[in-house]
C-alpha cells in the first residue's frame, strides 16, 4: 500500500513539475492580464478583465504580451478557451498559428503592454 502511495506521489509531482510557470516581469495591469490569459479558466479570464475595466475587445486589439497579440499568447500557452473568446474580437489582423509548436516548459518571463 505504501509502495503505491509512493508511486502516485512521485507521478504527481513530474506531472506538476513539467507545467509551465509565468513569471511577471513587473507588477503591471497588463502583465497580470496576460499571466491570466495564459493561465485562467474563460471565466476567470472575464472576471480579470471586468475587474480591471478592460473589454475583451480592447485586449484583444491592443493587448500584447511578449510581444504576441493576447489571443496568440493564450494559443500559444495551450488555453483554447481564453484564446476562443478572444479570437472574436481580433479587427484585421491575420494571425499565422504553428499548430505542431512544442508546449513551453519551465518558466517564462511575461511582460505585457
Amino acid at each position: 500500500m505504501r509502495t503505491l502511495l509512493l508511486i502516485c506521489c512521485v507521478l504527481t509531482s513530474s506531472a506538476v513539475a513539467a507545467q509551465t510557470q509565468y513569471v511577471a516581469a513587473d507588477q503591471s495591469m497588463e502583465t497580470a492580464l496576460c499571466i491570466s490569459a495564459a493561465t485562467a479558466s474563460k471565466i476567470d479570464f472575464k472576471h480579470e478583465l471586468k475587474y480591471n475595466r478592460v473589454g475583451a475587445a480592447v485586449a484583444a486589439n491592443k493587448l500584447l504580451c511578449n510581444d504576441l497579440p493576447v489571443a496568440s499568447f493564450a494559443f500559444q500557452a495551450g488555453n483554447t478557451a481564453v484564446y476562443q473568446h478572444l479570437k472574436k474580437y481580433v479587427r484585421g489582423h491575420v494571425d499565422i498559428q504553428d499548430i505542431a509548436a512544442k508546449p513551453l516548459q519551465g518558466s517564462v518571463m511575461v511582460q505585457g503592454r
